[in-house]
């Protein structure tokens, strides 16, 4: 069985984000609730990559609310260090989006790894059960993007 550390990196649309002081607490570590913060930025950065944002959502009458959050913290993370943070889409089936996201340090070390859903709604509060046009080229996009193993 092979620890954490030892697995490959996981292949989505990765970023770097460097541990500010201010986000770590009194024992000198990234304080838990700021990891869900890192990964709302690889995802926003990762769709807004591809021309969709949370304004854009809005603005096209949908909301995209997070409705599970799953954070499995292995090692922590220390000031001064960055983080590479990978996100990864799973292929929806329906209009619910899965990501995978992997947090490492500098030397490979996986931080945590975790997953987030989210629901497609209109801005009158009805739960979708199909992509919208505009979300399924954004879909699409971001898996072929994946699936290339292209990074920027």
């Amino acid at each position: 069985m092979s620890s954490a550390r030892e697995r490959p990196p996981l292949r989505g649309f990765t970023i770097d984000i460097p541990v500010r002081f201010a986000e770590c607490d009194p024992y000198g570590v990234v304080w838990h609730g700021h990891y869900a913060l890192y990964l709302e930025e690889v995802r926003d950065r990762m769709t807004g990559h591809f021309g969709f944002t949370p304004a854009k959502a809005l603005a096209l009458g949908y909301r995209v609310p997070v409705t599970r959050l799953e954070i499995r913290y292995r090692a922590p993370a220390r000031p001064d260090e960055t983080i590479r943070a990978t996100a990864r889409l799973r292929a929806p089936e329906t209009a619910r989006l899965i990501v995978d996201y992997e947090l490492r340090d500098g030397r490979g070390e996986v931080l945590a790894s975790a997953q987030t859903e989210q629901v497609v709604v209109r801005a009158d509060g009805e739960l979708l059960l199909t992509l919208p046009a505009a979300l399924k080229r954004l879909a699409a996009d971001i898996l072929a993007f994946q699936d290339s193993g292209a990074s920027l």
